[in-house]
């Protein structure tokens, strides 16, 4: 293909990386043969004039089946049906690509990797994990063999294999996996936690300690590990002792402390941990959890007046809640207290509605902490929202 037309259509491809890849695969393909180029360029680059960009991907796909002999040109096309969403078609080509003779050792590799990939997008994660495991033996298709694999045993939730793949990834990239190893044996403490096998446990949390010594995630679960075994007051330590690094933590755990405190028989240790929550954070989560507390004690007057401070300063419509809730209940006036509830009922709705976490990352929100977000699969990248769902 002329320079001069392929450096007008790449610009033109811009939003397409992979289309411009394409022009640039079959434009050597052209320039070794010394053959003109087909009309079908043409044809496609009218199309991306007029922003008909399916029509020009089929012409352009018309047009790279007729070098059906050359193998980059190939695996280009059966990448540009995966990224179309054709995986069927996409599969179809590369397993015809493994069954064709003459393959050297290093293009069987990469078609078995693009077939692995294949098979990931469609769901087929035993098949690929194969294929990967295969193409893994060659060293220049170690590194996004283990990326993908990384995925599928996360998606398969293997974490003992997630956690040998990932570490030989991190050997090879030289990147900083280390945190990412630790959810991993987090991951696996939580289910031995659930199977009530208590020194696994601890040994994933030490584990995932060694590899990132602020992990949030194994700090609370390294608590709740020592309150299960009685030490109540060593818990509340390691929960306390996130308020320097990780303080939008102290509120998913002052349910553990509650616990720890109700089991010592002291109430107060709760609340010296929550005034000194609230003091390193101004978390309005917590201090509604104060409130809480205030009422259910008898200090419903002094848990009015945090709220009408929450409600006065900062606005706070689950503080406004709260209250409306208070007062609905205290006053002996039938038709004030209806009245209470109707806009307890109103600010309820406007509340349950809304999401209390969100990821930094892409965006996703939800109403519970998830440790891997739902949405882009990155790891701590959840954080709460202000203003974010009343607590119950």
């Amino acid at each position: 293909m002329d320079p001069i037309w392929l450096a007008f259509l790449l610009p033109m491809a811009a939003g397409s990386g992979w289309l411009a890849a394409c022009y640039r695969k079959v434009a050597r393909a052209e320039n070794d043969t010394g053959a003109p180029a087909p009309a079908a360029y043409f044809k496609s680059l009218n199309f991306l004039l007029t922003e008909q960009h399916d029509k020009a991907l089929d012409v352009l796909v018309q047009a790279l089946e007729q070098h059906d002999e050359d193998l980059e040109i190939q695996l280009a096309l059966g990448g540009l049906f995966r990224r179309r969403g054709e995986i069927e078609r996409a599969t179809q080509l590369h397993q015809g690509l493994i069954a064709r003779a003459g393959l050297n050792p290093e293009q069987k590799g990469q078609v078995l990797l693009e077939l692995a990939n294949d098979y990931y997008k469609a769901g087929l994660l035993d098949r690929s994990e194969n294929l990967l495991l295969e193409a893994a033996a060659r060293k220049e298709l170690l590194e996004p063999s283990l990326h993908l694999l990384v995925q599928i045993y996360e998606s398969e939730k293997e974490w003992k294999s997630a956690i040998g793949a990932a570490g030989r990834l991190d050997q090879i990239t030289g990147g900083d996996l280390r945190v990412v190893i630790a959810q991993y044996h987090c991951e696996l403490a939580e289910r031995e936690v659930g199977a009530g096998n208590y020194p696994l446990a601890q040994a994933e949390v030490g584990k995932a300690l060694v590899l990132d010594p602020s992990c949030a995630r194994a700090r609370i679960l390294k608590g709740r590990l020592q309150a299960i075994s009685g030490e109540h007051l060593d818990a509340v330590d390691s929960w306390s002792g996130m308020a320097g690094d990780h303080p939008e933590m102290l509120c998913e755990v002052v349910h553990l402390v509650k616990a720890s405190s109700t089991a010592l028989g002291t109430l107060s240790l709760f609340l010296d941990f929550l005034n000194q929550a609230i003091a390193a954070t101004g978390d309005e989560r917590l201090k509604l959890i104060l409130v809480d507390h205030l009422a259910e004690n008898g200090s419903k007057s002094e848990a009015e007046n945090v709220l009408l401070n929450l409600v006065n300063e900062a606005a706070s419509l689950p503080a406004l809640h709260r209250l409306l809730q208070l007062r609905a209940l205290d006053t002996s006036d039938s038709q004030i207290s209806a009245d209470y509830q109707l806009l307890c009922h109103v600010t309820g709705k406007s509340l349950s509605d809304r999401p209390g976490y969100e990821c930094r990352f892409c965006g996703f929100q939800g109403r519970s902490l998830h440790w891997q977000c739902p949405g882009c699969r990155n790891w701590n990248t959840t954080s709460a929202r202000p203003f974010g769902p009343l607590l119950n």
